[in-house]
């Protein structure tokens, strides 16, 4: 079912290259192909209204960005989730990574994060509090860098600790290779 609000997401994608390589790695831990999540991506910012200044098509750039993986870390896909609770089975969910404030790359995000934030406007915004570096406006409150990696389904293990050593040994940097604004009716 579609919403019937106009969407806009602002999507930093990962080069080809290095999703192959990370669903590489997950295929060599066991991960099912099927419950490894393709497009993989990280949202800059989303808005449940149209964005003034913004042409009503898509818009994208290439670009290279690098994230540092020692500063990332594992995560389940559910409200408050960056801390483990025990009753969220990953394999069940979908799982992540997210990018801590520490990372190298979030200098570059937060950039491209201002320049969607500054279109936010009285209009858009409405009585909500606008958006800023690590609040959103629209979607979940607080802001929390982060990609999807594995959908439900991935049969890992309940602890992702374990995982998420081997992924960053196994991982230096995250690269992102395209920027684009999305805007659905």
């Amino acid at each position: 079912m579609k919403p019937s609000y106009p969407e806009v997401y602002a999507l930093l994608y990962l080069t080809r290259r290095c999703e192959a390589n990370i669903t590489k790695f997950f295929r060599s831990c066991g991960v099912p192909l099927n419950a490894i999540q393709s497009g993989m991506h990280l949202t800059v910012y989303y808005a449940r209204r149209k964005l003034p200044g913004l042409q009503d098509r898509q818009t994208t750039k290439v670009l290279a960005i690098e994230a540092d993986a020692a500063e990332t870390r594992l995560m389940v896909f559910a409200p408050g989730s960056e801390n483990p609770r025990p009753e969220l089975e990953p394999a069940r969910r979908s799982v992540g990574i997210r990018l801590t404030k520490r990372n190298n790359a979030i200098k570059e995000i937060q950039f491209l994060r201002r320049q969607m934030i500054s279109m936010e406007t009285p209009q858009v915004v409405g009585s909500r509090k606008p958006s800023t570096k690590w609040t959103s406006c629209f979607g979940a409150r607080r802001y929390q860098p982060h990609i999807k990696l594995l959908r439900p389904g991935s049969e890992i293990d309940r602890d992702l600790t374990s995982l998420g050593h081997q992924f960053r040994e196994h991982f230096d940097t995250i690269e992102f290779g395209k920027f684009a604004i999305v805007m659905r009716p």
